[in-house]
């Protein structure tokens, strides 16, 4: 409880306090409310707690009112200010918010406790730079106040003093050592700083006092993850759930890590908890998880609309004056992406921002993510006349920066997956709002207008399954170009694969693959015999590795026809495909970019499409690359059609032959066509908001 800033409370006061400061809140609030209705004055205490016991129900109007009042009773009852701070917070009038902690700090300008917890404050207000000066404060009046080191631990990292934030978290944690937010803030840090094992060690200290901790757990699968163990990651996620059996949030991420290092032990029915729990319409299940689980549209389409409830724009700002009012300028197309380095997404989108028509369009692209140094990163910056830094976590701000742009079409190229700036895009920056190539399936989120796709990925006979107006390109939804570049190929032994073998390859993540795409293989291995597998793993140490071999061998397949790459550089990562006879596709969710990559170094794709949008794509590309024929109906035409190639060298070598020579032909690799769809498509969804219409629509190619 904080202090109230007025000397001494009343003698009622510290027993309704020692009520609220042990969990009783029902029993506080009658504590306060006899004690008010009973009394020839309210005093501003009693009120103040009052106001704090409504709060801590939910009940924000509620409580700004009795904190306010208590401000009215006296004017110099900091924490009364401090309430009234946060909640005005919670109902996001940060300017009102940070003048109440103005009047807090003034009436308590000596007070330790009132600066730390002011810190705190100001940091959600959005004032970084302001909450560490304050907790500098606190620290400075109160060296031993843990509350002041631990705010001034989030203030730093917010802005990106990572080294000055873990000093401030060790300060915090060792002067509270059961402090469990100052435990996972300090391994939080050192993760983050690159120091994995004194995280893992700050984290194991906290959970041998605190084994049952679901916030140190959840950081210590945190953490697991960014050093790359899986074991110990699944481990964590679990843990967490034998806790805490309803956290959609643990389960969405063990499902996926399982899935990642091919732990399919149990994952059958972890899966089946997470459709149940998307039928229950559960908050916090991932959907890009999902999309690679047994699963249809409609229930793809449910998680999705989950998701997106939790992200409603609640700032009040007038909508984004549409088109109309725009006429005489270039149209303005804005990109958000967290994905502007060497990243997939920018490896598709490249050519296509430097094709746009400068003379027709104005392009902005808005970053999340990070500036990794790369060649591609300066080749999108270079590619677009408008390259612009925002933070995601300060959704506010950053769509007041892109409105300010007065754009007619944002386009959104993350949707639902990590990294992405739903909480900017929820507050409608921009009259029309469309997603493209990150999310494979609709967002079925309110905020978003339009998906663009195309008519193999999304048939008539599916289009009921997605949320937004469809507008489909011509060809494939997929862009490209043709400016990549492979690496000089190394020799079949040096990569682990026999000179003679007919190689079968999928490189992609291991979470894509499965039981099924495993027994479909299995078989044309064994219709094949001069055939071996490859497959992709993170590196040499890869638990998926000896899963994989194991998960053969119960069908047959000797260890040795199973062989994995590592993860390496985008150029030596092609050169891999020049080794490729044949590349197998996954599903339900397919290979994508990766189908991509192989039919541009002339690997044959075999694929089938399913039902959902991430199980269609490699059919988009495959028939936009010009080889219809290995696009199979069903899993038995390609189990046929793979064994037919594995044993046909002549035909395997015509379609690398037309593959090849595609690269100069296909519309698939044109860019400059692309940028004029998308622009065709722009005008399109903006003329349709001036006119106050939605529809979906083709693009013509």
């Amino acid at each position: 409880m904080r202090s109230n800033g007025t000397g001494n409370p009343p003698p009622h006061y510290r027993q309704a306090l020692d009520l609220y400061l042990a969990g009783r809140l029902r029993d506080t609030m009658n504590a306060c409310l006899a004690r008010l209705q009973f009394a020839a004055e309210p005093d501003a205490p009693t009120v103040a707690l009052l106001a704090h016991v409504l709060l801590d129900s939910g009940h924000v109007v509620d409580a700004a009112r009795e904190f306010a009042r208590a401000a009215s009773l006296d004017a110099r009852n900091a924490d009364a200010w401090l309430g009234l701070a946060q909640c005005q917070l919670a109902m996001s009038d940060r300017a009102s918010a940070l003048q109440s902690i103005d009047k807090a700090l003034s009436i308590s300008p000596m007070n330790a406790e009132v600066h730390a917890l002011s810190a705190g404050l100001a940091l959600r207000a959005g004032d970084g730079a302001g909450a560490v000066v304050l907790a500098q404060r606190a620290t400075a009046l109160a060296p031993g106040l843990a509350s002041g080191w631990f705010n001034l631990a989030l203030a730093l990292q917010d802005q990106a003093r990572g080294d000055d934030a873990v000093h401030a978290a060790r300060k915090a944690l060792a002067l509270a050592p059961d402090d469990l937010r100052a435990a996972g803030l300090a391994a939080e840090l050192e993760a983050a700083g690159g120091d994995l094992a004194a995280a893992r060690a700050t984290l194991d200290r906290a959970l041998a006092k605190h084994p049952n901790s679901v916030a140190l757990w959840t950081v210590k699968a945190w953490v697991a993850g960014r050093a790359r163990d899986l074991a110990s990651e699944i481990d964590a996620h679990a843990h967490v759930l034998a806790i805490e059996p309803g956290n959609a949030a643990a389960l969405s991420q063990l499902v996926f890590a399982k899935k990642s290092a091919l732990d399919w032990d149990g994952l059958a029915e972890l899966q089946q908890r997470f459709r149940g729990g998307v039928a229950a319409k559960a908050a916090h299940l991932t959907p890009f998880s999902f999309l690679s689980d047994p699963s249809t549209r409609g229930e793809q389409r449910l998680c999705a609309a989950t998701w997106s409830e939790g992200f409603a724009a609640r700032d009040g700002a007038p909508p984004p004056v549409v088109a109309s009012a725009h006429a005489g300028r270039r149209l303005r197309i804005g990109y958000l992406s967290g994905d502007f380095y060497q990243h997939p997404t920018a490896v598709l989108l490249a050519g296509v921002l430097e094709a746009h028509d400068r003379a027709r369009v104005e392009v902005f692209a808005y970053s999340t993510g990070p500036d990794d140094g790369s060649a591609m990163r300066a080749r999108i910056v270079a590619g677009v006349e408008h390259f612009v830094d925002i933070d995601p976590r300060r959704d506010t701000e950053s769509a007041a920066r892109i409105r300010a742009d007065a754009l007619d079409v944002l386009i959104d190229l993350k949707g639902h997956t990590e990294g992405a700036a739903t909480a900017v895009l929820a507050r409608r920056p921009a009259p029309v709002q469309a997603h493209w190539i990150g999310y494979p399936g609709t967002l079925a989120a309110p905020f978003v207008n339009y998906l663009f796709t195309d008519r193999v990925v999304v048939p008539d006979e599916h289009a009921s399954s997605y949320a937004e107006a469809l507008v489909r390109l011509p060809h494939s939804y997929q862009p490209n170009d043709r400016s990549r570049v492979a690496s000089p190929a190394p020799a079949r032994a040096d990569l682990g694969l026999a000179s003679d073998a007919v190689v079968l390859a999928s490189l992609v993540a291991p979470w894509k693959l499965n039981a099924a795409v495993f027994d479909a293989w299995a078989r044309i291995l064994a219709a094949a015999p001069d055939t071996l597998l490859w497959l992709l793993a993170r590196d040499d140490a890869d638990p998926a590795i000896e899963r994989a071999r194991r998960a053969f061998a119960a069908r047959g397949v000797l260890p040795e026809r199973v062989v994995f790459a590592t993860r390496r550089r985008p150029d030596d990562y092609l050169a891999l495909y020049s080794h490729v006879d044949i590349a197998l596709d996954t599903w339900p969710y397919g290979a994508h970019t990766t189908a991509a990559d192989a039919l541009w170094m002339g690997s044959p794709l075999v694929t089938w499409p399913g039902e959902s949008f991430a199980s269609r794509v490699a059919a988009s590309v495959v028939i936009a690359a010009g080889v219809p024929e290995l696009v199979a109906v069903d899993v038995e035409g390609y189990v046929a059609l793979a064994t037919d190639l594995a044993c046909n060298a002549s035909r395997r070598a015509a379609l690398r032959d037309r593959l090849l020579r595609a690269r100069t032909t296909s519309p698939l690799y044109d860019a400059a066509a692309m940028a004029r769809a998308i622009e065709s498509a722009c005008a399109t969804m903006a003329a349709q908001a001036a006119a106050g219409v939605r529809r979906g629509f083709d693009v013509g190619a």
